[in-house]
This record gives structure tokens, C-alpha cells and sequence, in this order.
């Protein structure tokens, strides 16, 4: 209903209570046909206004390069911008930054100012379950967010956000675009939610008998009760008298038990900037460190659960926030080692590494199933509308079991000679038994398909022909961290197509390597001959020793060996030669590349934005080091524990 309260009467009363900002809604008009969109317009001023005592900067809330709305460039290109370190020249006019294997540590070194950040929309929905534990039946929760699925359903769907540093999109965390959509949306989930919660079926529930029995007298009590209860759980934190004072005003002048007046209260409170948004204001300065605060006790259990569970802390993290014994080292490790034992921290990296892995860049692998020269192709392995998604629970698989059910070194992902399979098709095209999840997982031929980069996911088109390119690019910026020169003006970004009589590999090394260009700088030394050692495997991932071709009509023109062999320069420079996958495993694992690149892909995850080595090099190397000298399950923890995730820098 939305009836208690208008936009104009919120704007009047941030104009007259800057304080108040913290719990406006993001929607503006209530009631009203005109949406005001306070909260939004507030952020485009610069600053949250009520700063916390002591003279700290108050929150920025500038929305400014927190996300923009454009599309995704073709993803054959090898576009990227360097992002710094000593370069290496590879002739002609490239140079190809290599990332530091290690990362200086300056305790004295500022963080980087933080933004304002709203829960991503996994999140979000994710918070709107939880907030309903407790409230309700367990039962009833799925059936509650299922009433308000229609409004959910208007929320845009997280996108791994471009940024000059990834121009392909990096991860969904730093989707930080706020438009109008996503606005009306909260504005539609908030009221559909409040309405759902005060139905006769729920209200005595949720808020308790006192709002439903006879006796007029406890309904005061009652609604305080309620404010401070289901406010402290979904603003997480507790509520001061002012917060009280002001959901009072929302539900309206009478105290009197009334439905649709909790309905709007409720609209109002998952709405609030404190429920969409990370709001931290910070407790105690930080020594030698001008304008960086420790955080507060509350803000460290939000960060903490948003980071391991992608929801708001339960009810053991938010206990040790209250009390505040979550300022204490002890209790703080000793959440982080709980949460991170919980299945659902599992559930959530999954997030992370679908991120880091790209799994949604891989076409629709039966979009061709009609095309004659890919029928030809597949064979009896023509793809069915599940094949994309067996690929990637055969890669997210593999993770999961090194990170949690057989724990092992970062090493185990670009060496493991196990298969994840646990569909037919997939299975089939690996040559492999389906795996049943429980069992010892199947072994690939001794040495034929090692690590992470040799599986279907990575080597799948949707198309006839392989891609060597774009598995270098992945294998140099993903997997290494190395930064590769944009492509010069005029640069063909779209895949070669064969030319009649050659290997992918052949006509590649027509087009990009020729002597004396700017394409051959960049393709002959440092991207084609990564994607070249997987060329053994086609491109649904079968392994192979010839190339079959075709003609354009499907009908085979002939057949020719498969090359494998270069020099991939996993360490710039080095003039190693290589003619197997296994051998280029071998390097990737010996490299000391792959711990530092994960340290910095998942520092990008936890925080958001991209690293700076200058400012981040502590963390960074608390990272690393748990990976070189621990699991990778020790990366959650490793990053938890570092003091820059208890901080934030107001400057």
C-alpha cells in the first residue's frame, strides 16, 4: 500500500535532518504517481551528510565510474590496457607488461579510498531470504519469495562489469550501474514484501500476537519491539533512538496495531541506503594512517558474511557484533574458520570462480547444430542444449574438489589429470566413465589432458575451428596476470576463418605472424603459442592428432597433423620450448605466476575494484603466501585476515 508516507515528505525531512539520509528509501513517492529518486539524487551531491563524531570525512556516496551501461566488445578481440610493473620488450612496437611474482608489503602504505557499493543482485536476493529466517516457517520462505518473484524478476541480472583494465568484463562484484530500473525495482520488491509480511497469514507471525490479539494496549510496546528487532536484522546493526523515532514517524501518528501501516514500515526499512548498500562509517582511527578507520564491529560482520556467504551475517555473527567481542582477534579467526567450514561458502566462491573462468563467454555450443560443416564436424557428438552447462560444472567440479573434498596446493588445478564429468555427452567426449560425485573421479590417458586449461569449457567454440588466439589471450592475462598491448587501429577482432588446405594453427600464423608487422610482435611471441599447445584437442574438446577438413558443403577435403610445439614464454623472456600440454602445465606450475595472478583476481573479487600494488601490496602478499605455502581454501581465509579488510580509507 505505501500509503503512510510521500516523497516530498521524506525530501522535507532530509532537508531539515540531514542525519536522517542513512534510512531514506531509495524510491521517492510512495503514494504519489511521480517517482522522486531520493537516494539516487542524494548520491550524485558528493557526500553522505551526518558524519560520525571525531571529524571524520562523512561517506562518499559519488556514484562516479561505479559502472556504465555499455555492451561488451567482441570477445575475439585482444584488446586490454597494462596495468603496470617493469615492461619487456618483444620487438616492434608491443610491450608486454609481466606481473611481480611477489608483492612488496609497506605497513605505512594508504588503502585506497573505498565507494559506496550496493549489494549486487545475487546479494540482494540472497539478504531477502535470510532476512525471512526466523520470521517465519522455513517452509513458508521459499513460498513468500516466491509472491514477490514477479517484482524480483524486474532487477537487471548481474554482469561481469567492464573496466579499462578488463574491457571484456571482470567480475560481477564491480557491477556497481545504478539506473532507474534497478530503483523502481527495490521500490517494487519492498512493497510486495511488506504486503506478503502483514497478510493475516504472516503478521502474527512476523511481528508477533501483540499485533493481532484484542488487547490495544501492548500495540505501543509491539511496535517498538519490531522496529528494533527486524530493523537491527535488515539496516545490520543495531537501532539507535533516532532510527526508532523515525520508523515510528514512517508507520504514521497512532501506535495502534494496523497491517498496512507495518506494510509500508517494512517497505520503507528494504529500501533504507543501510539495506541496499554497504554503508560503513568507520570506529577508531588508525595510527600513522590519516583518514583509514578500523571498522566497527557490525560493519566488519557485513563485510565478513557478504564476502564468505554473499548474505548478511546470521545469528552467532551478528551476536558477536553486538556484543563486540568481533574486535577481538581470537573470535574474529574463529568466525572466518566457521564460516568458511559452512557449505555455504562453497555455494558462494562458486561465484568467483565462474568469474575468473569466464564460463558464460563460451557460445551456445548447439546454435550450429544445423550448419552442414559443423555437423560434419561433431559427428556423432553433436551438441544438445545441456552441453554448456556440463562444461562448466566439470570445471567448477574440479575446483570445488581441490578446494574442499581433496584439499590441495593451486598447483593440483593446472596439473590434475582427473575428470569432473558427471554428464554422458561430456563424458563421451572425453573418453572417460561419468563421474558420479561421490566415487573416486575417472583419470585421463597418463599425460593427455593435464589442469584446468585442457578441459572442454577452455577449448570449445561453438563453432568448426579451434581458437588459439583467445586461449592465449585467457591463458597470458587470466591465468598470469600479464597485461598485452591493445590491438592496433584497424585490427581484425573477428575470428579467422580457414583458408582451403590449412590447420586453424596455419592460418593463424598467416594472418597475425607475419615478419616486420605490429600483429607479430604480440601474436608470435606471447599469445599464439599458448593457444597453440592445446591445439591437440578440438573444438568441443576432443582430443585429437589430425585436423579434419571440410568443404563448405560439410564433405571432407582432407586431413592434416596437429602441431603442438613453440616456445609460450609463461615467463617472459624465457626461450623454452614446449610440444606438449603437459610441458606447458609444467611451466604455468613452476612460473610462481599462478599464485600471485589468484591473489590478485580474488583481491579484485573481495573488494571490488582493481588492485593497486603500491597501495595493496599487503594484502596481496598475504594472499599469495597462503597459496604458495597452503590449499587453496586458504586463499578465503588468507584475505579475511589481512588488516585491510577490517579498515576503510574516508580520504
Amino acid at each position: 500500500m505505501m500509503s503512510q508516507v510521500s516523497g516530498s515528505a521524506l525530501l522535507g525531512a532530509v532537508r531539515n535532518r540531514p542525519s536522517l539520509v542513512n534510512r531514506l528509501p531509495v524510491s521517492g513517492s510512495l503514494k504519489n504517481s511521480t517517482v522522486v529518486v531520493l537516494f539516487a539524487a542524494l548520491g550524485c551531491s558528493g557526500e553522505l551528510a551526518g558524519g560520525r563524531p571525531g571529524g571524520r570525512p562523512a561517506v562518499s556516496t559519488d556514484l562516479t565510474g561505479l559502472g556504465g551501461n555499455s555492451g561488451l566488445p567482441d570477445l575475439n578481440a585482444t584488446g586490454g590496457s597494462a596495468v603496470g610493473g617493469p615492461g619487456s620488450s618483444l620487438g616492434g612496437a608491443a610491450t608486454v607488461t609481466t606481473e611481480t611474482r611477489s608483492f612488496a608489503c609497506g605497513v605505512e602504505a594508504q588503502p585506497k579510498p573505498a565507494v559506496l557499493r550496493r549489494l549486487t543482485v545475487a546479494q540482494y536476493r540472497n539478504t531477502l531470504s535470510d532476512l525471512l529466517t526466523g520470521l517465519v516457517a522455513q517452509a513458508e520462505v521459499d513460498v513468500i519469495v516466491g509472491a514477490v518473484g514477479p517484482a524480483l524478476a524486474t532487477l537487471p541480472r548481474d554482469r561481469r562489469e567492464p573496466v579499462p583494465e578488463d574491457i571484456h568484463g571482470s567480475y560481477r562484484r564491480l557491477d556497481q550501474t545504478l539506473q532507474q530500473v534497478h530503483v523502481d525495482g527495490f521500490y517494487s520488491v519492498g512493497v510486495a514484501l511488506g504486503n506478503e509480511l502483514t497478510t493475516s497469514a504472516h503478521l502474527a507471525s512476523v511481528v508477533g500476537a501483540c499485533a493481532t490479539d484484542a488487547d490495544a494496549s501492548n500495540d505501543a510496546a509491539c511496535l517498538d519491539s519490531f522496529i528494533r528487532q527486524f530493523g537491527a536484522k535488515a539496516l545490520r546493526r543495531a537501532l539507535t533512538a533516532e532510527d526508532v523515532m523515525f520508523y515510528k514517524s514512517v508507520y504514521g501518528a497512532s501506535t495502534t496495531a494496523d497491517s498496512a501501516a507495518y506494510a509500508d514500515m517494512i517497505g520503507v526499512l528494504l529500501n533504507a541506503p543501510e539495506f541496499l548498500y554497504f554503508v560503513e562509517h568507520g570506529a577508531a582511527a588508525v595510527p600513522n594512517h590519516p583518514a583509514v578507520y578500523e571498522l566497527s564491529a557490525y560493519e566488519i560482520a557485513s563485510r565478513l558474511s557478504y564476502q564468505l556467504w554473499q548474505t548478511l551475517p546470521d545469528t552467532e555473527l551478528a551476536a558477536s557484533a553486538a556484543d563486540g567481542t568481533l574486535l577481538t582477534p581470537t573470535v574474529f579467526q574463529a568466525q572466518v574458520a566457521r564460516m568458511i567450514a559452512s557449505p555455504r561458502a562453497q555455494t558462494a566462491l562458486h561465484e568467483f570462480w565462474e568469474d575468473w573462468m569466464r564460463v558464460t563467454d563460451v557460445p551456445l555450443l548447439n546454435a550450429k547444430v544445423a550448419d552442414p560443416v559443423f555437423k560434419a564436424f561433431a559427428g556423432g557428438d553433436l551438441p544438445g542444449a545441456t552441453l554448456n552447462q556440463s562444461m562448466i560444472d566439470d570445471v567448477v567440479g574440479l575446483v570445488d574438489y581441490y578446494t574442499w573434498q581433496k584439499p590441495a596446493t593451486v598447483g593440483a588445478l593446472v596439473t590434475s589429470e582427473l575428470s569432473f564429468a558427471r554428464a554422458p555427452e561430456l563424458a563421451k567426449i572425453y573418453g572417460v566413465p561419468v563421474w558420479d560425485g561421490v566415487a573416486a573421479p575417472p583419470a585421463f590417458p597418463l599425460g593427455q589432458r593435464p589442469g584446468l586449461l585442457t578441459r572442454a569449457l577452455f577449448l570449445s567454440t561453438g563453432s568448426a575451428n579451434t581458437r588459439p588466439i583467445m586461449k592465449g589471450v585467457f591463458i597470458r592475462k587470466n591465468v598470469l596476470c600479464d597485461s598485452i598491448p591493445p590491438p592496433p587501429p584497424g585490427a581484425n577482432a573477428k575470428p579467422p576463418e580457414l583458408e582451403p588446405g590449412l590447420t586453424t594453427r596455419e592460418t593463424v600464423e598467416q594472418i597475425t605472424e607475419q615478419p616486420g608487422t605490429v600483429c607479430g610482435a604480440c601474436h608470435a611471441s606471447i599469445i599464439n603459442p599458448l593457444g597453440f599447445a592445446t591445439e591437440g584437442f578440438d573444438s568441443l574438446g576432443r582430443f585429437r592428432t589430425e585436423q579434419k577438413l571440410y568443404d563448405a558443403t560439410g564433405m571432407p577435403s582432407g586431413s592434416k597433423p596437429v602441431k603442438t610445439d613453440g616456445v609460450p614464454q609463461v615467463v617472459l623472456g624465457d626461450q623454452q620450448a614446449i610440444s606438449t600440454p603437459s610441458e606447458l602445465m609444467a611451466l604455468v606450475q613452476s612460473s610462481s605466476k599462478v599464485e600471485a595472478c589468484l591473489a590478485r583476481s580474488f583481491f579484485r573479487y573481495t573488494y571490488a575494484r582493481w588492485e593497486d600494488t603500491t597501495t595493496d601490496g599487503c594484502a596481496l602478499e598475504d594472499a599469495r603466501k597462503a597459496l604458495v605455502s597452503g590449499k587453496i581454501s586458504d586463499l578465503l581465509s588468507a584475505a579475511a585476515l589481512t588488516p585491510d579488510f577490517r579498515r576503510r580509507n574516508f580520504e
